[in-house]
């Protein structure tokens, strides 16, 4: 996903944006018609009608009257999500513009744009972008990091560890400041001062702390170390699933499946789950070095109706069905528990 985390995107029309600055006095009945919609375009991302939903936005954004407010702006990044899911980087990109028309100083929009440029090897301009939402936003770590994730991503980690290294010219020794420091020096690669840092945020009381000194300590291979503070980190409450899945694979790594399928089971029972494919691909894994076929086959027909693009997942899924079918057959046959190989034996 090309946006930031735990922020929202959307994009406003122009004729939208100019026509509801110069009308007044929205009803209660047009703001109610307003979020129905909004809620609409919502569910219909989440159900993958990505043009369904830019409609629904729009229909929300028809509503408004009067003085522009964060409901309207909100819609207008939903409708720039949607738009962008349906390959209309283009549209997206004139809704940015309408966003920035609007207001010359909003961060969001400016690095909406720059990762949609990004998409279009507009890399030049998408630096520019960049550059506007850092000049706005400059306290900002977590923009900083989401910059160079992305310009990463696209074969530009040069490009990207400039960012990181303007964030370093954020001042303070809050227990945030310290850990966010911490984690750009873990993505730059230098642990030791990555651990220097996040100690001295741990020490504050920082929970993300112990996440950070998990990647820190993984990155300098030390897994035991990373496996104690990431349970530190699941046991203060603040983990979320990627964090649980990477004490899963810690457990996989030591041949620990059904240790591994403990954390899998809780990071799936979560609220909200970022990672799900990743986890109920482990959650395959491990079921099958369990020797739970009936089990992995479950999962693998639910994985495949999510990620249907996944060509892996596929291929084990036809390698599962004709187990299953074998193991069928074996059964009828009076042959339960014969082993499908005697090599060894």
């Amino acid at each position: 996903m090309i946006f930031l985390k735990n922020k929202r995107v959307v994009c406003l029309s122009a004729s939208v944006v100019l026509c509801a600055a110069i009308l007044s006095g929205c009803s209660d009945e047009r703001m109610e018609d307003e979020l129905a919609y909004r809620k609409i375009g919502i569910t219909s991302m989440e159900n993958g009608d990505y043009e369904g939903a830019a409609a629904a936005f729009d229909s929300a954004l028809k509503q408004h009257v009067g003085r522009i407010t964060s409901t309207e702006t909100d819609i207008c990044y939903y409708k720039a999500a949607a738009l962008y899911a349906t390959g209309d980087v283009q549209g997206a990109l004139e809704v940015c513009d309408a966003l920035t028309g609007y207001d010359s100083k909003d961060a969001d929009a400016y690095f909406l744009k720059g990762c949609l440029l990004l998409q279009t090897d507009g890399d030049e301009q998408a630096r520019e972008a960049f550059d506007n939402a850092v000049r706005y936003r400059k306290d900002d770590f977590e923009l900083y990091i989401r910059i160079y994730e992305n310009l990463a991503a696209h074969d530009l980690t040069a490009e990207g560890e400039a960012y990181l290294d303007k964030a370093f010219e954020i001042k303070g020794d809050s227990a945030e400041v310290l850990a966010f420091r911490g984690k750009i020096y873990c993505l730059l690669g230098q642990y030791d001062n990555a651990v220097t840092e996040l100690t001295a945020a741990l020490e504050k009381k920082s929970a993300q702390a112990n996440l950070y000194l998990a990647q820190a300590y993984e990155g300098k291979g030390d897994l035991a170390k990373a496996e104690t503070y990431y349970q530190a980190y699941v046991a203060s409450g603040a983990a979320d699933s990627v964090a649980v899945n990477a004490l899963a694979e810690i457990e996989m790594g030591k041949g620990n499946y059904s240790g591994a399928l403990s954390y899998i089971s809780r990071a799936l029972a979560m609220e909200e789950v970022s990672d799900r494919d990743v986890l109920m691909k482990n959650e395959i894994i491990c079921s099958e070095f369990l020797g739970d076929f009936v089990h992995a086959w479950e999962v693998v027909q639910e994985y495949v109706a999510l990620y249907p693009e996944d060509e892996e997942a596929q291929r084990e899924y036809i390698f599962l069905k004709y187990r299953q079918a074998d193991a069928g057959s074996a059964a009828e046959n009076g042959m339960e528990g014969v082993p499908e190989s005697t090599e060894g034996v």
